[in-house]
């Protein structure tokens, strides 16, 4: 057995689960379809960012009150994440994604005409308990539709470059948007939403065979989804009101209890919502721990768009067009990094790209404040653009690669679970960190650089790891 094979979705059956279903009409629109939704769910965590400083004047926000314009949506999305994989194993995932989109509609065109933040902060909730579901449905929908190794694959190659691309430009559409109106990045969404839905209805395939909805873990839904609200609530609300703060301690606590207590209930339950023999998967649990990498990435963000417009005086549109090479570059190569995993494995993909992404990391660590920001970022971008288009897809492959039919849409809230988690531990540390720097100057953003550069360092090691135990089985 080759390393790619140990890295590549398992062939699939003849028969389908969905008896009776009728065939996709069209596999390319198909792929068009899911690819939007993806690229919706990725674009709202940046997209919001450059226009901030425009909500907090135009609805009279205080600071505290504005973080959560940005930290609901990943409150909803990471909260939501493992029950909407498993209801697009136990439902009709058809069905879920239509219903699920529209309530995407509804919620964006709700935030666009809000006149005041707490309407903003409840609609972008929402937004993101959409997502939750519609990601792992879309996904699930996707993984169904091309069954064989090769052709799957080349889908999800673009699928994750659409995703690559929706994370990576986020931070500009938001800024361009935002330039005429910052109501804009959640009427256009809204506009997209419906033409997808709509799109959906008439490709998408009927539905699968549906298992007895009184299966549903009703407990376990309960346990694993507040438990997971807690603790992204917690990290979201640590990087802005710190770690000693009552409501931060409060959240983590909870989510401590709640977690084991969801691990003891799906140890006995007979149908469980996540069954624990998943994490036995060693490839899925070291995707999901590598996922700490996208928690740098947003991060890195984070410190580079407050030094372009706090020190260098940037608009936030040229903050956000400062990420323009690296977005480019990522949405026109994370397809070739999905191929580059079929011939030399998902592992060995994602060592070179997270390489990749730490020097340009290193570089701005050391050439912050001594040589023209304009040549650093153009390096950064160049490497990052191109270590994040390897990255993403692997790990992405590697993490869904050993689902079977019935675990196609958890193994995917899994890992874009440990994305949100991983987003949320990171930038509440990076912003800790940031915050607590001393020296004034750069010396707060040299801090947060290297609280990148060394998270990134570790998750390369453990990609590394992977990489030589795969070699290792297929020597």
């Amino acid at each position: 057995m080759t390393e790619a094979s140990s890295t590549s979705p398992p062939a699939a059956p003849a028969a389908r689960l969905d008896v009776g279903a009728p065939a996709v009409k069209s596999l390319p629109l198909l792929l068009a379809v899911v690819c939007a939704v993806q690229f919706l769910d990725a674009m709202d965590i940046a997209s919001m960012g450059p226009a901030l400083p425009l909500i907090e004047k135009d609805l009279s926000m205080s600071p505290a009150a504005l973080q959560w314009v940005v930290s609901a949506y990943a409150l909803g999305f990471g909260g939501f994440l493992l029950l909407g994989g498993r209801l697009a194993d136990l439902l009709n995932r058809k069905k879920l994604l239509i219903g699920w989109l529209l309530v995407f509609v509804v919620a964006s065109c709700l935030g666009g005409i809000a006149d005041n933040g707490l309407l903003l902060v409840a609609a972008r909730l929402v937004k993101g308990v959409s997502a939750g579901i519609t990601a792992p449905a879309a996904m699930a929908i996707l993984l169904d539709a091309f069954r064989d190794e090769q052709s799957r694959n080349r889908a999800l190659g673009t699928f994750l470059a659409v995703a690559s691309a929706g994370y990576a430009l986020g931070l500009l559409l938001g800024g361009l948007l935002a330039s005429a109106s910052w109501r804009l990045i959640l009427f256009l969404p809204a506009a997209a939403g419906l033409v997808v839905a709509l799109l959906a209805a008439s490709v998408v395939p009927a539905g699968q065979r549906q298992r007895d909805r009184g299966s549903l873990d009703v407990l376990g839904a309960i346990t694993v989804t507040a438990g997971a609200v807690a603790l992204v609530y917690g990290l979201s609300r640590a990087a802005g009101a710190g770690w000693s703060d009552g409501l931060t301690i409060a959240s983590l606590v909870a989510a401590a209890v709640l977690i084991p207590l969801f691990v003891l209930v799906e140890r006995r339950h007979p149908a469980p919502l996540v069954p624990l023999s998943i994490f036995r998967r060693g490839q899925l649990v070291r995707a999901n721990l590598c996922m700490l990498f996208f928690g740098a990435y947003v991060s890195f963000q984070f410190v580079l768009t407050l030094y372009y417009q706090q020190k260098l005086g940037w608009s936030p549109m040229q903050a956000g067009l400062a990420f323009l090479l690296g977005g480019v570059l990522t949405a026109a190569t994370a397809s070739y990094g999905a191929a580059l995993v079929t011939k030399y494995g998902a592992w060995l993909v994602a060592t070179v790209g997270l390489v990749m992404m730490s020097v340009g990391y290193i570089g701005w660590v050391l050439l912050i404040g001594h040589v023209d920001p304009i040549v650093t970022l153009l390096v950064q971008q160049l490497l990052g653009g191109l270590g994040f288009a390897g990255v993403y897809p692997a790990l992405n492959i590697a993490a869904v690669g050993s689902a079977g039919e019935d675990e196609q849409g958890l193994a995917s809230g899994l890992f874009n679970a440990g994305a949100q988690v991983g987003n949320g531990i990171v930038i509440a540390v990076t912003a800790t960190i940031f915050a607590l720097a001393s020296g004034g100057g750069l010396a707060p953003y040299r801090a947060g650089l290297w609280t990148v550069t060394g998270i990134t360092a570790a998750v390369t090691l453990i990609a590394l790891a992977g990489a030589v135990k795969h070699r290792q089985r297929s020597a």
